[in-house]
């Protein structure tokens, strides 16, 4: 039998992680919070969402983006950090930089994490 996993947590931080997954699964999605639950999936194409925590974004992040790309084909990424400094209007031009779908500053509040995966899984991948 194969376990439904639609959103992939990658948060090194307790607290964080389990805030996130708490969040997210109250708000009834499927979770994965972590790396070791990903054996139980099945497929990688379970995974339709992503949301990593980049650390420091400049030290390595495009490349973690990109292996996670390469592993959840078609999955939509939300990264997340407390080192990013944007506004609203730089936040595109930098989750395109890093090759992200999104991007959330720490500390963020659930209701925008969730807007934004509510938004991610109902758009079309491009």
């Amino acid at each position: 039998m194969t376990i439904r996993r639609e959103i992939l947590v990658l948060e090194d931080d307790p607290f964080n992680r389990e805030l996130i997954v708490s969040s997210l699964r109250d708000a009834g999605y499927d979770v994965c919070a972590e790396v070791r639950e990903t054996n139980d999936i099945g497929s990688a194409n379970a995974i339709r969402l992503v949301i990593v925590d980049l650390g420091a974004p400049k030290t390595g992040g495009a490349n973690s983006l990109r292996e996670l790309r390469s592993r959840y084909h078609g999955a939509r990424i939300v990264a997340i950090s407390g080192r990013f400094h944007f506004n609203a209007g730089t936040a595109s031009a930098l989750a395109r930089q890093i090759g992200a779908d999104r991007v959330l500053a720490k500390p963020f509040d659930c209701e925008a994490l969730l807007a934004v995966v509510r938004q991610l899984l109902t758009e079309s991948v491009e």
